[in-house]
């Protein structure tokens, strides 16, 4: 009983999702890219030597996350997820190989439900590892990044190039980096846009009353309309408006498109960044500006070296979440012609080709995480000391 008490919870249920993961098929057999295809467990797939290898790994995840406290655990915990992670997806690549050599040249070998559920699970106990190693930066970065670099240097060694996903992505590798890049630029723009807008209307409610109520009705009035419909909305009055000036058509602002695109973006990144700028501001202590204004201070000397240091933290928050917010949204651009990497989500979507819509749908979730640490990051930068920020 004793040793239950120091059992990490989250370390915990990893672990038993991962263990829970080798009951269900990890590699999928199909006549070709779209046809439905067999599935193969983790023995039959991987073979008994390397299965039993995975459930040993499970199994020390389980006992090191039911153990007592210390230090050298969560560093264990963490190593022995991120070996999960490239021996799964590493035997797989092996076994697809394998697979392919005795089917037919039109044949695919898919990652199964068992495999992603792995890949999940080992994400949930690397993450409880990293947050008991605050105190160790050094351990709480190689435990998050170490099983990713290894992953892509057997990627860019061809190690994997016998799964499906990595057959789809070699043959639209062009298509995909002209995609990402315009996901990344339609994100970030908007993002800019937003901040440079939303900062100053949340400047604005702050200091004026009558502005307060007028800016949050439309700011959240335009977050309840679902996303499909505003990208939708838009482009009615954009077309009409290139129509009656032709100039816009000219510059390549169209009904459809980038410019709509930008413009629904623009709109749904208001709302947390007015709202974390008007709540920043609004939190500062009236004592820490009377002290300004004491010292000889003008209400814009106040404003620029008081309020906004100290509303820093929460206003530098709100573009995170908007941030963040944005990658996924970039995705429905797709429908519109705007690209991104949403075109391989829909386009999987009609041909029913499961691995195109990952193709898609990965390097989404990355750069979610990915602009998230480096948002994180900022938020710590501009933290001033002695807040508790830093």
């Amino acid at each position: 009983m004793r040793q239950l008490l120091g059992r990490d919870n989250v370390a915990l249920t990893g672990s038993v999702i991962g263990l829970a993961s080798v009951l269900f098929g990890w590699l999928t057999l199909r006549p070709n890219r779209l046809a439905e295809g067999t599935p193969l467990s983790l023995w039959d797939g991987l073979g008994w030597g390397n299965a039993a290898v995975i459930v040993l790994l499970w199994l020390l995840c389980l006992v090191l996350s039911l153990s007592l406290k210390g230090k050298l655990k969560p560093i264990l915990l963490g190593v022995t997820a991120n070996m999960v992670l490239v021996v799964s997806l590493l035997m797989a690549g092996m076994a697809a190989t394998g697979l392919l050599e005795v089917e037919p040249d039109s044949s695919r070998v898919s990652l199964g439900v068992g495999i992603w559920l792995t890949i999940a699970a080992a994400y949930i106990v690397i993450y409880a590892s990293r947050q008991k190693l605050k105190e160790l930066p050094l351990w709480q970065h190689l435990v998050s990044w170490t099983g990713l670099a290894i992953l892509i240097a057997l990627i860019f060694n061809g190690l994997l190039d016998s799964l499906s996903l990595m057959q789809e992505l070699n043959g639209r590798e062009a298509r995909f980096l002209q995609e990402l890049q315009q996901h990344v630029f339609l994100f970030g723009i908007s993002v800019t846009i937003g901040s440079l807008i939303g900062i100053p209307l949340g400047i604005w409610a702050n200091r004026s009353r009558r502005a307060e109520r007028p800016v949050f009705f439309i700011a959240n009035i335009t977050q309840t309309i679902p996303s499909l419909a505003l990208f939708g909305l838009i482009i009615a009055p954009l077309s009409a408006l290139t129509m009656a000036l032709p100039f816009l058509r000219e510059i390549g602002i169209r009904g459809i498109g980038t410019a709509p695109a930008l413009i629904a973006l623009v709109v749904y990144s208001l709302l947390p960044i007015v709202r974390n700028t008007f709540v920043g501001l609004r939190q500062v202590d009236p004592a820490v500006i009377d002290a300004g204004a004491g010292m000889g201070m003008s209400r814009f000397q106040v404003f620029r070296r008081v309020k906004l240091p100290l509303a820093a933290p929460l206003v530098a928050e709100g573009v995170r979440i908007a941030s963040v917010q944005a990658v996924g949204l970039t995705t429905v651009a797709a429908l519109i012609g705007a690209g991104g990497l949403g075109f391989f989500v829909f386009q999987g979507l009609a041909q029913a080709a499961p691995d195109l819509i990952i193709l898609g749908t990965l390097p989404i979730i990355a750069l979610a995480l990915i602009v998230d640490a480096v948002m994180r990051v900022i938020v710590r930068l501009v933290t001033p000391k002695g807040t508790g920020g830093q």
